[in-house]
């Protein structure tokens, strides 16, 4: 207890004259000397909490640009999906001015249809069609694009919609003629995978690459010379009757997107029928 009160009496004692050299100034350069040193120190503190900070909040203006290159890579995506949609309508609108400057030309009885839907079955090459009896439309009618190209024939049929069997489909058949000959030449037959070829032809007819293979017209409401595809490359040997032919198709299954349904009342215009 002695001890214990001599440290605290020794402790007073000190901070009163503490207090008194205060008052009367005596430690003023000591304070100055102090200051001096710990001021530098104190800066250096303030300034790496200061960059600290800064690290920590966000910077407005680092926000303000994410901000806008956000904006900007939506506008980017809008214009892209806007220049799809464009170029699909552009296309679009130059197969109905091909398919209506053909069909004026020609004076078939016609529907214009939309395809909708297309077979996932790389052997069965068929679309769906937005057009059905409703619209006049009948099975075994023949479905062109562009300038008179045959793409396949309505194979079922509902109210409002149609299947057309695509000429690579396995099951398609079509009776076919060299371009200019009007006569039947042999048989264009599906190979699935986008394939076709031409079979039958007699080993005694001429036939040779590029040549354009055109429908016959010697199926019912199939018109002739509607353009089927080029002959590649020719099989078959000089003894046998037969010859075929690979075909390069003209119109591209993948690419389909407006038809027309040739309508049988004028199949060909020369017989002077008229349209209903």
């Amino acid at each position: 207890m002695r001890s214990r009160t001599r440290v605290l009496f020794l402790l007073s004692g000190v901070m009163l004259a503490l207090v008194l050299l205060r008052l009367v100034g005596a430690l003023t350069p000591v304070e100055e000397g102090i200051r001096a040193i710990m001021l530098p120190v104190a800066r250096a503190f303030s300034a790496v909490g200061s960059g600290a900070a800064s690290l920590v909040r966000p910077n407005p203006d680092t926000a303000a640009l994410r901000d806008h290159a956000a904006e900007l890579e939506a506008r980017l995506a809008s214009l892209s999906v806007d220049y799809v949609r464009l170029r699909a309508l552009e296309e679009e609108n130059r197969s109905l001015q091909s398919l209506t400057g053909y069909l004026s030309k020609s004076g078939y009885d016609h529907v214009v249809a939309r395809v909708s839907e297309r077979s996932a079955d790389p052997r069965s090459a068929t679309v769906l069609i937005d057009r059905g009896s409703k619209d006049g439309v009948e099975t075994g009618m023949a479905v062109i694009v562009g300038e008179g190209v045959f793409v396949g024939k309505v194979t079922e049929l509902k109210e409002r919609v149609s299947v057309v069997t695509l000429v690579a489909d396995e099951q398609s058949r079509i009776a076919a003629s060299l371009s200019g000959q009007h006569r039947l030449f042999g048989l264009v037959e599906g190979q699935g995978n986008q394939v076709a070829r031409l079979t039958l032809v007699p080993q005694a007819e001429g036939l040779k690459p590029d040549d354009v293979i055109v429908t016959s017209g010697t199926e019912d409401k199939i018109p002739a010379d509607l353009v089927i595809g080029l002959v590649n490359a020719i099989d078959g040997k000089p003894t046998d009757p037969f010859k075929s032919a690979a075909l390069e198709p003209v119109a591209q299954a993948d690419s389909l997107s407006l038809v027309s349904v040739l309508r049988p009342t004028v199949l060909r215009p020369e017989t002077g029928g008229t349209s209903p």
